[in-house]
């Protein structure tokens, strides 16, 4: 694209007024080995991906403004004039990766921070916030404009300050406490600024490029290579948790299967770390990680087995930042068998008897990949473990399973193969199609039944990859029940591949339900779809920036088991039935309510009063929707917000807990259902 001779004039002064804004702080250049890199990049994923007939004229303007979209979600760092400037510079390039600009781009970024951290610094060391007065700050960001001027920008900085040490004092701290606490956690943040260095830009723009073609490609470093081995490699003593930063905020990604912050059943992905305590050592005083580098934050929180520390926890969900946990962690080495299927036997009353659930806790599809190939027969998986289990149960005259996948991210595309062969025999599983078009089905042919009576599959918005495989491979085959909620949706396949420096993940081929019907962007619909405290649309495949669609192909031959409609229907008629009568299932519906009211919040007081009444009504709620629920199951009320957040804090860990699990406790009811109206529909039939 040709600038018009005005625009060029506009663009060389605006050109200036970005590099006069503040005096430079970070100037990083590109060096010739990372323009290399980055079109080394570029003709592999051209090359390789399965979406790849995207053209640098469209890749270039797609990158800038995913760049701007990262860098400055809140509208908060750039103004509208530098935000024309970047866009008309990015239009313009075409004949090869837009480095330059991005980098120039990613330094104002950072140039900006500094800047807007060290006003924050000054204003909140004036110590003259005004906690009464009637004040405001904008939450919705999409609704936002960009600002004209930096004065307009400063504003908004001092309202965040302002805002952080309101949240501050909120956690019982005095207003000089919290702006001590405040000014540290900025200065931490200025600290991480000053260290960054090439090789952090050249990620920041290599992982916006690679996310154009799919959320799931990605550039890693040298250092990023080593590190994602290592985690692969589950040789690493610490908590189990995959982080990021996010507002400077340590941001739980993920929690490894098996590992002490999954065993906790006190960490969620999105949770927010504030504080890291050493428990063992002599000074156990807590470490504020605000505003640190991730990698220095990894580095506190991993040490040796047997080693305890606590970490303080905003919880993901919470309406209110001042909302904080501990939780007591213990380190340890993630071993398979951490990971291994758990199970349990439940007596399920139902009229005038009950029925025997067996419930298989599946966390991830693990394989020991070492013993496998060095053909150790005592190699442990996860099909052989639930085999293992299947076999148990039916000694014992169990008269249905549930497998419960509800947060199960994946693993093992093997073994989801070899788990749906225990349920469903010989037969294809799903189909892949590799980005030159060739479509291939897979499937276990040596495959054997190990379980022939009802079962279910409970999934949740979590459940993805080889976990949407399995549930989908069961309810294509009418096999049995699936019972959660919408599962993730990724259906696609990445491989790791070697550059001249780090390594490319690279998404490579799709796969596809046996009746052809994509997983991508889509996943699995479930049977019977429970209740959910939250939108499960803001999660999940859908919602991420350029998801690669969902599409079909044909459908390879399969045989379906016989399964009566009409039974589906009367199963959900009864579960419907029960949502209206269920304490514990009303109180999801109460906690969804609550949610969706407090979604509609545009803005967030900063005046002191309207917080501290926004935190009480917040308890109160909290604690009359527990009691509802628990008056009207006979059990004994809580007289304060503290009495239930201390018995919430000792309850005991229980891998399978059936009866404070409400939505376990739901679906073990359901497949009950299923299996009453399964057997009266054969008495018919018979008589």
């Amino acid at each position: 694209m040709i600038l018009s001779k005005n625009l060029q004039i506009i663009t060389i002064i605006l050109s200036l007024c970005i590099s006069c804004t503040t005096e430079p702080k970070v100037s990083i250049k590109a060096s010739i080995a990372k323009y290399n890199l980055a079109n080394e990049i570029y003709a592999k994923i051209s090359k390789e991906h399965f979406f790849k007939d995207q053209a640098l004229v469209t890749i270039n303007p797609k990158l800038g403004k995913a760049l701007i979209k990262q860098l400055d979600s809140q509208k908060i760092y750039f103004t509208k004039d530098e935000i024309l400037y970047f866009t008309n510079k990015f239009m313009s390039a075409a004949d090869d990766v837009e480095i330059s600009t991005s980098y120039e781009l990613v330094n104002l970024y950072f140039n900006r921070l500094i800047e807007a951290t060290n006003y924050q610094i000054k204003a909140i060391q004036k110590d003259n916030f005004d906690f009464n007065k009637l004040e405001e700050i904008l939450i919705e960001n999409d609704l936002q404009e960009f600002r004209n001027t930096n004065i307009e920008l400063r504003k908004i900085w001092v309202k965040l300050a302002k805002n952080d040490v309101l949240t501050s004092m909120l956690t019982d701290k005095s207003e000089e406490e919290a702006i001590e606490l405040i000014a540290k956690r900025y200065k931490n943040r200025l600290r991480r600024v000053s260290q960054r260095n090439e090789e952090d830009i050249f990620s920041i723009v290599m992982n916006n490029l690679t996310g154009l073609f799919d959320p799931h490609s990605s550039y890693m470093s040298p250092k990023s290579a080593e590190d994602f081995e290592m985690t692969m490699s589950l040789n690493l003593e610490g908590i189990g948790a995959l982080l990021t930063t996010e507002d400077d905020y340590p941001i739980i990604v993920s929690v490894v299967p098996g590992g002490p912050a999954e065993k906790s059943g006190k960490i969620d992905p999105d949770d927010k770390i504030v504080k890291v305590k050493q428990i063992q050592e002599a000074k156990t005083d807590s470490v504020d990680v605000v505003g640190w580098r991730i990698d220095e934050v990894v580095q506190l929180i991993r040490g040796e087995a047997g080693t305890q520390l606590e970490l303080e926890i905003i919880p993901a969900k919470t309406e209110d930042l001042s909302e904080r946990k501990w939780v007591l962690l213990t380190r340890e080495e993630v071993k398979l068998e951490e990971q291994a299927a758990k199970s349990l036997i439940v007596d399920v009353p139902y009229g005038n008897g009950n029925f025997k659930i067996g419930i298989i806790d599946l966390p991830a599809f693990y394989i020991d990949f070492k013993a496998w190939r060095g053909k150790d027969p005592n190699f442990r998986s996860s099909s052989k473990d639930v085999e293992d289990i299947l076999n148990q149960f039916n000694l014992k005259n169990v008269d249905a399973v549930i497998v419960d996948l509800r947060g199960n991210s994946g693993g093992s595309l093997y073994e989801a193969n070899k788990l749906t062969g225990l349920f469903v025999s010989a037969g294809p599983t799903l189909q892949v199609k590799e980005s030159n078009g060739n479509i291939r089905p897979w499937g276990d042919a040596r495959a054997k039944q190990a379980w022939k009576k009802p079962m279910a599959v409970m999934v949740d918005r979590y459940s993805a990859s080889a976990s949407e495989i399995f549930a989908g491979a069961i309810q294509d085959y009418h096999r049995g029940l699936i019972i959660g909620h919408q599962t993730f949706g990724k259906g696609t396949v990445q491989q790791l591949g070697d550059l001249t420096s780090g390594q490319l993940k690279l998404t490579e081929s799709k796969f596809y339900r046996v009746t052809g019907s994509g997983m991508q962007n889509k996943g699995v619909e479930p049977d019977i779809t429970l209740p959910a405290t939250w939108d499960i649309e803001e999660s999940g495949e859908s919602s991420l920036d350029f998801a690669l669609p969902w599409d079909q192909i044909r459908s390879t031959p399969f045989k379906k088991f016989n399964f009566n409609k009409d039974i589906l229907g009367q199963v959900r008629v009864a579960h419907g039935k029960r949502i209206l009568e269920s304490p514990d299932l009303q109180y999801i519906l109460d906690i969804r309510k609550r949610y969706d009211e407090q979604q509609d919040k545009k803005s967030l007081s900063v005046n002191i009063d309207a917080r501290r009444a926004e935190k009480k009504d917040r308890q109160h709620w909290v604690l009359e929707t527990e009691n509802k629920r628990r008056a009207a199951k006979s059990l004994e009320i809580f007289k304060t917000f503290e009495d239930l957040e201390e018995f919430n804090k000792n309850k005991e860990d229980i891998d399978i807990d059936h009866q404070n699990d409400y939505l376990l406790k739901e679906g073990t009811l359901i497949l009950s259902d299923y299996i009453y109206l399964n057997a009266n529909l054969l008495l018919s039939e018979a008589a």
